[in-house]
């Protein structure tokens, strides 16, 4: 795993073993705004309760604890990650400094794992180690689902008809799910589980993503 610098300036993480990044190499922070915040929590009003699929470095519950604080509402998170990115990559990352916001960032990544985490009075954490494949997840208990596990190719096991139907079930009624993938597949997956489908403009000029709706 290595850093690598997007053309926007700032990292992501490279896997060489799966040729694969962790964001857009376009731009990590406007993909994770464009697909997770614009058309991920600007559709929900209110508090929200939210389900990550891919922890990561982190970026997405960053964005998220700081868009709380400006929307004033309340934000739970809860996400998953099997598999932890070295702390001192996350470091070089550096997502923090460039917002100004270093130790916001680095409560996120030590916040204790397997529990709730009070990180500010608008935004609480709740990270799990566990696998979606595995992992028990209530009924209609999520407004917004961010779907940010690798590509199907690189992932197949968390794009299946199987685990659309459990994200589903996870939904709140009105509630939905986002993701950058755009692929042929998920969208009959996505409409095979119940839920309906709008593929509105993707991230740093791609054609289109997915948000899913229950």
């Amino acid at each position: 795993m290595e850093l690598q610098e997007t053309k926007t300036g700032e990292y992501t993480l490279y896997i060489p073993s799966m040729d694969e990044t962790y964001h857009s190499r376009n731009g990590a922070i406007s993909e994770s705004r464009h697909v997770f915040l614009q058309e991920g929590l600007d559709r929900i009003e209110g508090n929200t309760q939210v389900l990550e699929v891919g922890f990561g470095t982190g970026l997405n519950p960053f964005l998220s604890a700081m868009y709380a604080k400006e929307k004033k509402t309340k934000i739970y998170f809860h996400t998953l990650e099997p598999f932890q990115v070295p702390f001192d990559l996350i470091e070089k990352i550096g997502y923090g400094k460039l917002f100004g916001e270093e130790e916001l960032f680095s409560k996120l990544h030590a916040a204790e794992w397997e529990t709730n985490v009070k990180i500010s009075e608008n935004f609480t954490l709740h990270k799990t180690t566990q696998k979606l494949e595995y992992v028990r997840l209530e009924n209609n208990k999520y407004d917004c689902i961010f779907f940010d596990a690798f590509a199907p190719k690189k992932q197949p096991e968390l794009w299946s008809s199987e685990i659309f139907r459990k994200l589903y079930q996870a939904t709140k009624p009105g509630g939905i799910l986002t993701t950058y993938s755009a692929a042929g597949q998920l969208k009959r997956d996505l409409l095979a589980a119940g839920y309906t489908i709008e593929n509105p403009p993707g991230a740093n000029g791609k054609r289109e993503m997915t948000v899913a709706i229950k």
